[in-house]
């Protein structure tokens, strides 16, 4: 994944006596700041190279909504000043709407943290100090109900076997992309040889990389022997095992792990028997997903991709399948293909359950959202 987005940051000092050729920055403590964000985000580049060539699905964007990343809305900058031990005294946040804005910095050393600020679904916390900010969301189930392991054509060719275990752990509600870009112990002076002059300003220009914090993974499931029988998925999907919540800072995921519930699609009539959909993570847990260091030295973990598909008939099942193996090679995300075969999951005996209006019913296990995180709006 290639996606970039280049900020530029540029301080212009205000002083009185404008007209002065060469003002002198130490008059005026404060330095007003002019924030440009020239955007590089090619859309159609995405995590992997050869993306395009695996992803089959007739993906509608007008129904099922982008499928790649998108640029930004908005920006939030957070300003963290430091203190003689170079500890946080102070933390302001300055929002801007679209991809530039102003904001007043005073002369000393700061922690810059830049992130998007157009989710509705993120929430922002910290355990400790308002430097230590992590993004997550809201737990929306305890965990999803009882389904049948089926293995791929590909596992039951390499003779592996499904761990029959149930999962047991909570439900979280899927991120909105989120971008950030950290700039520690970034020193601003009242030195004019530290700024350029510019159109009688005094500019000092920073340039980093805001890099995708949630990761997007592309499911396509190829029926076999299905004859018709499948005809949708009313309860969609889930992946389990992603972490719950990233360190802004340093792109750390947490080891906490959460299951993403994700919406299903039947391809369209030329080919009925591909399901398509698409996830949103905080990614892998324990580690930083840009780092293959960090990647290997991630705690073990499975995956289970856990699909309600509904027949015809008007009957459904529940099916998990493992994809920890596929998950793990991808770590910043990509496209997963499964071949299974629909004689072996047989639809229930009982009647669907009536959808109440959730989306996502004959998988959740319960509807008890949790809360508690200390939402930071600035």
């Amino acid at each position: 994944m290639k996606i970039r987005t280049l900020i530029t940051i540029c301080l212009a000092a205000l002083f009185a006596g404008a007209c002065t050729i060469e003002p002198h920055l130490h008059l005026r403590k404060v330095v007003n700041t002019e924030i440009v964000m020239q955007a590089d985000i090619n859309t159609s580049i995405k995590w992997q190279v050869d993306w395009e060539t695996q992803w089959q699905f007739q993906w509608q964007t007008d129904l099922h909504g982008a499928l790649g990343y998108s640029e930004p809305t908005g920006v939030r900058m957070h300003v963290y000043t430091l203190d003689t031990d170079m500890l946080p005294k102070t933390h302001t946040v300055y929002n801007f709407h679209g991809l530039e804005g102003t904001a007043e910095v005073f002369e000393g050393i700061h922690n810059l943290l830049f992130h998007n600020n157009d989710s509705e679904a993120l929430q922002f916390r910290s355990d400790t100090d308002l430097s230590d900010l992590h993004a997550t969301t809201r737990i929306i189930s305890s965990g999803l109900k009882t389904s049948i392991p089926v293995k791929t054509i590909a596992q039951k060719s390499a003779s592996t076997k499904s761990d029959l275990d149930e999962i047991e752990e909570p439900v979280g509600m899927m991120p909105d992309e989120l971008y950030t870009l950290y700039d520690p112990e970034h020193v601003i002076t009242d030195n004019p040889a530290d700024y350029e002059y510019i159109d009688g300003k005094y500019v000092l220009r920073i340039e980093g990389e805001l890099r995708p914090r949630t990761f997007i993974y592309l499911f396509q499931i190829k029926l076999l022997n299905n004859f018709g029988r499948v005809s949708g998925s009313m309860g969609g999907a889930a992946l389990t095992g992603m972490a719950n919540m990233v360190n802004m800072v340093n792109g750390q995921t947490s080891e906490k792990t959460v299951s993403v519930p994700m919406n299903v699609y039947l391809n369209s009539t030329s080919d009925p028997d591909i399901l398509g959909a698409r996830v949103l993570t905080f990614g892998l847990p324990g580690c930083n997903p840009y780092d293959d260091a960090s990647v290997a030295a991630a705690p073990e973990g499975s995956h289970w991709f856990v699909l309600n598909v509904n027949f015809a008939t008007g009957k459904y099942k529940n099916i998990r399948i493992d994809v920890t193996d596929q998950v793990r090679a991808l770590p910043l995300g990509g496209v997963i293909s499964l071949e299974i075969d629909v004689e072996d999951f047989p639809p229930e005996d009982i009647d669907p359950p009536v959808d109440e209006g959730g989306g996502f019913r004959p998988l959740i296990g319960e509807w008890d959202e949790e809360t508690g995180y200390t939402t930071i709006t600035g």
